[in-house]
């Protein structure tokens, strides 16, 4: 902590409220006496998120009263800055811009408690380690990833809830399926 203390030219206070805060997201683990460790997500954790946000977007698309004009254009606009991030390759903003298009439909559901419960899996940063490990998989992945969220555009312009729903589950077992074939047989961490 006294090193990041002095590189931010801050106490140490507000270092410790955020590596504990950090720990309580399950995203560092601090061992007394012997450091900070970055938390290791095992593919069981990985598919487990999955499924509870799959669970979380059912729940919310449950809850939309009206499909907005609004939201359409946000998902298309979003699609638009994911095949953006696919042409450059910048995974990082594509893992942001992927996380704003399912939070738009955490949004749409007017759920405080449905958007903040979703936020607090940080299933991107668990997903993104699984997936992005070797950069030209990585494309094909996204390429994927695009397809399918066009599936969901297309059914949110249809204002189909049941094709809505299809669309969103296919995208989140392909997403698991991709998962484990990425790591294969490997032992689970």
């Amino acid at each position: 902590m006294d090193e990041l203390s002095k590189e931010f030219n801050i106490s140490q206070t507000p270092i410790r409220e955020a590596l504990y805060k950090l720990e309580g997201m399950n995203l560092v683990e601090i061992k007394p006496r012997k450091g900070i460790y970055i938390a290791n997500f095992s593919k069981q954790d990985v598919l487990d998120i999955l499924e509870i946000r799959m669970a979380l977007e059912n729940l919310a698309l449950q809850r939309i009263s009206d499909i907005s004009e609004d939201l359409i254009e946000k998902m298309k606009d979003n699609l638009r800055l994911f095949r953006e991030t696919i042409k450059t390759e910048d995974f990082v903003a594509n893992n942001e811009i992927d996380k704003a298009f399912h939070l738009l439909v955490m949004e749409a559901s007017g759920s405080k408690q449905l958007i903040r419960t979703y936020k607090d899996l940080h299933s991107h940063i668990s997903i993104e380690s699984f997936l992005y490990k070797e950069e030209r998989k990585a494309l094909a992945e996204l390429s994927t990833t695009d397809k399918e969220h066009w599936r969901i555009v297309q059914a949110f312009v249809k204002k189909d809830k049941k094709e809505i729903r299809g669309a969103i589950n296919a995208h989140f077992n392909n997403v698991k399926r991709r998962i484990t074939k990425s790591l294969g047989d490997k032992k689970d961490n």
